[in-house]
């Protein structure tokens, strides 16, 4: 009972509410569960009007809506390839945060909750792991692609995602720059001290913290290190995901979950913060998302990868529907979107509405821990749980 209490009233719930609640005939999800997400992070506030919202008023910049694959859903014409996969998309337009601040709402995309003086919450991916386990012994269960290293927030060190800053190099900036022979020598060495701290510190996290550097070590020295490198995929598989940095990002987010990593995010290099840009800055963004996104749908659709892998892209916030003096738009968090792909989701479909300027939404709206609830649904992870942070 007193441990009940007591993560009743410090503890967090993993996940409130999934984003859809219906019964599985009319929700998106036409299966309970997937294997894989992949997680498509637009940083700098994606402009909703431009993209998955297109108007037809007078705040519709270079956007216009353009019939797709799905007699149900239009888009932007700014993303024409992806109108060819929207049967597969599920775009919800009415997503909300409290917050207009980059950090701030970034943090709440990412983690389901708002920032909290001593707690560091843990991403999709570390809380996966907690409760299901890591998958592979030799790979890591979770990676993010050009997007730093957040950490396991409040578990162990073996939770935390493996981060990759250039996908076309992969894991070659981690790998030592000594021959072999040296390294071993002071892997050796470093066990050796580790031992005698272990000795008479027997913390359970010191014990992760040791078990965590053990299997870096491994990783470095096996073939896992393999699933890293893009130069084992044919140079016209290459080609196709195109040259930028999110599209190699891409391709190495499909390679991945082929090789059995169950959770990577891969953020967009560029910045969707056009404040002070003009429209044409839309345009290049839009352009750079158009043709690597589609082509992960195409590629995971070919290699029966898509019904069990769930694809979401998300942004911070949206960005306002009236155009600034400058030429770009402002911060709006008040109403934006997010899409969801694969993994037993409905496409073809619209979820939620805004008013004919994108201004804000005309009905039930969504907040970030709906949009982690519904990714940890389509997991397995049992959302009622609570855990305790150890802050």
């Amino acid at each position: 009972f007193i441990r009940h209490a007591a993560n009743a009233a410090l503890g967090v719930s993993l996940l409130p509410n999934p984003l859809f609640a219906a019964p599985k005939t009319t929700g998106p999800f036409q299966k309970n569960f997937c294997d894989n997400v992949i997680f498509l992070y637009m940083k700098g506030g994606m402009s909703h009007v431009d993209t998955f919202d297109p108007k037809t008023t007078n705040v519709k910049g270079l956007s216009s809506p353009i019939r797709t694959k799905s007699p149900d859903l239009r888009i932007s014409n700014l993303l024409p390839k992806l109108a060819q996969q929207a049967h597969h998309l599920a775009v919800v337009r009415s997503m909300t945060v409290r917050t207009g601040a980059h950090a701030e709402a970034s943090y709440a995309m990412h983690t389901g909750f708002s920032m909290r003086p001593g707690t560091s919450h843990p991403h999709m991916g570390s809380w996966a792991q907690r409760f299901l386990g890591k998958r592979k012994h030799d790979l890591p269960d979770s990676v993010i692609v050009s997007g730093g290293n957040p950490g396991p927030g409040f578990f162990p060190p073996d939770h935390s995602p493996f981060p990759i800053g250039d996908p076309q190099k992969g894991i070659r900036d981690l790998l030592p720059k000594i021959p072999k022979h040296r390294f071993d020598k002071r892997v050796r060495l470093a066990r050796r001290f580790a031992k005698a701290f272990e000795k008479y510190f027997p913390h359970e996290d010191v014990k992760a913290y040791s078990d965590f550097y053990d299997q870096t070590i491994r990783f470095f020295k096996g073939e896992a290190a393999e699933a890293f490198d893009l130069n084992k995929e044919p140079r016209q598989m290459r080609a196709r995901y195109g040259e930028d940095p999110f599209g190699q990002g891409c391709l190495l987010a499909r390679r991945l979950v082929e090789k059995g990593v169950r959770y990577v995010e891969v953020k967009f290099k560029k910045s969707w913060d056009v404040m002070h840009r003009g429209m044409t800055a839309v345009e290049d963004l839009a352009a750079t998302l158009d043709g690597p996104f589609s082509e992960l749908l195409k590629d995971l659709q070919s290699r029966g990868l898509l019904k069990r892998t769930l694809v979401v892209l998300a942004t911070e916030f949206g960005r306002s529907p009236k155009i600034n003096q400058s030429g770009g738009r402002d911060h709006h968090p008040k109403v934006f979107s997010c899409v969801f792909a694969g993994g037993g989701v409905k496409g073809g479909q619209a979820i939620g509405k805004t008013d004919p300027n994108g201004q804000a939404a005309t009905g039930e709206t969504y907040r970030p821990k709906n949009l982690h609830a519904t990714m940890g649904h389509a997991l397995g992870l049992p959302l009622d749980e609570r855990i305790h942070g150890s802050g």
